[in-house]
């Protein structure tokens, strides 16, 4: 059976030792396989750098801090940072990407973390953990936005495999009509409030037989709420503030939506980007 495969991508600074620490001890506990990459972005500085001396340099500096990394398992790449982390994680076949959400730079190492995370999830098909703040890579409570679609049914699996021991919230957004809106259609106060619990509670039924149709596992706790939203990531907190969560799982397809990213830089916890 093939191992759980992490890979997380670093650039040398203090936020991105401390994302490698918690990845260690996150890929350790479920016995697998941390591999670390770090991509000298193509420029007119790299393109004088002995790339074999960089690498060697490199772990070396790696190995001070964290001696039971394997040299094999470092990888010391030339080019784009958006193709080079993604074409890394689909060589090894990695099952997650761990970033963190803010980096520092200096002459010859580009920002990978911060100014590439949007770049890096677009490129990779990776699923892509994102660390807001600095804690162990366990989580309680974890919220799901799911569209119903098979892609998000899969997203949900992958998730709920993963972290088997959390409480899962699968939250569907749905948009309501401003009420002086439909009173331009000649619907009182009455007919409007009826017509938004109405389509509240269709939403509701239709997320529960979606919950039903995935058949996770008996001892995955998992609940679902439809939730009426503006679709605006500047409310989006706030309309999902009675739902305790310290992991936002996002689903997205290839052309990742302005919304999910909006999302992803306002989120107060982590984010899992899943494709």
């Amino acid at each position: 059976m093939k191992k759980f495969t992490l890979l997380v991508a670093i650039d040398f600074s203090k936020n991105s030792y401390v994302v490698l620490e918690k990845a260690l001890a996150f890929t350790n506990n479920m016995d697998g396989n941390l591999h670390v990459v770090h991509v000298i972005e193509s420029s007119f500085f790299s393109k004088k750098i002995d790339l074999e001396a960089a690498k060697e340099n490199g772990f070396l500096e790696l190995s001070k801090k964290f001696s039971s990394i394997k040299k094999e398992n470092y990888h010391c790449v030339s080019g784009k940072v958006k193709v080079e982390v993604a074409n890394t994680a689909n060589i090894l076949g990695a099952d997650m990407i761990i970033m963190g959400n803010s980096g520092e730079t200096n002459l010859l190492d580009t920002l990978i973390m911060g100014s590439h995370t949007k770049e890096i999830i677009k490129h990779s098909q990776t699923p892509i953990l994102i660390m807001k703040k600095e804690h162990e890579l366990k989580y309680e409570n974890i919220l799901i936005l799911t569209d119903m679609s098979s892609e998000s049914a899969q997203a949900i699996k992958y998730t709920a495999k993963l972290f088997s021991d959390s409480s899962i919230t699968l939250v569907n957004l749905f948009y309501m009509p401003l009420g002086n809106t439909m009173s331009l259609y000649g619907m009182d106060a009455e007919n409007v409030e009826e017509y938004q619990q109405g389509v509240q509670d269709e939403s509701q039924k239709e997320l529960e037989l979606f919950l039903d149709s995935l058949t996770l596992p008996k001892e995955i706790n998992v609940t679902s709420r439809s939730i009426k939203s503006s679709l605006n990531a500047k409310t989006f907190q706030k309309e999902v503030q009675e739902i305790e969560h310290d992991l936002l799982v996002i689903h997205a397809t290839q052309n990742v939506s302005f919304f999910a990213f909006d999302i992803l830089e306002q989120s107060l916890t982590d984010v899992m980007v899943v494709k």
